[in-house]
């Protein structure tokens, strides 16, 4: 098969596989270039944590019964700004195992900080990849905004944590993966604009 006829392909379903890979994507090859420390695809078994120190990656085993994050990734450039991120099809999921997941991402968050010293700025951020295969016009508009509202509705009301916590919502429209961006009220300003001008 050729390249050409390859890019064309598309899931049959969008998930949150699809999700996770988009940002991934999107942070380190389309619209920036922060480093890949860790993915764990859901179903996974990724067990190596890599750390960028100048231009040398330093490498950490992650043991299969530690609580993990679905992706880690740093700031090129810096040795201090991580992004932190847990991928779910919807944020009920999230709300319904918030206890789980903010030990998974405070978890990650505190090995990254014994081994980098205790200097890090962690980005907390939760992937949401709805399926919107299939709509169009309304249907389409009414099941990304449900989706806005519950997270606005909903992120302010989880406990406060170091740097507040941004959501990126995926999605299709027409075939091209698009995102929405909502962050809790504590989340620093000028990542903010960093993270508008990464996905939007």
């Amino acid at each position: 098969m050729k390249f050409e006829e390859i890019v064309k392909l598309n899931p049959k379903k969008f998930t949150e596989e699809c999700a996770l890979i988009s940002v991934y994507f999107t942070m380190n090859r389309i619209k920036g270039n922060w480093f890949l420390n860790y993915i764990s695809a859901p179903g996974g078994a990724w067990q190596e944590l890599k750390i960028l120190k100048g231009q040398i990656e330093q490498r950490f085993y992650v043991g299969k019964n530690e609580k993990r994050a679905d992706l880690v990734m740093q700031k090129q450039n810096t040795t201090t700004l991580f992004y932190i991120a847990e991928a779910k099809e919807f944020f009920r999921l999230i709300m319904a195992e918030r206890k789980k997941i903010d030990k998974s991402l405070n978890d990650i968050f505190s090995r990254l900080n014994n081994l980098r010293g205790g200097n890090i700025k962690p980005l907390y951020s939760y992937i949401i990849g709805i399926d919107t295969t299939g709509l169009n016009g309304e249907f389409l508009d009414d099941a990304i905004q449900s989706e806005i509202d519950y997270i606005k509705k909903s992120i302010n009301k989880l406990p406060q944590i170091n740097g507040g916590r941004v959501c990126v919502l995926v999605y299709w429209v027409k075939g091209k993966t698009k995102f929405s961006l909502i962050f809790s009220k504590d989340f620093p300003e000028k990542f903010i604009e960093m993270f508008k001008s990464i996905f939007l």
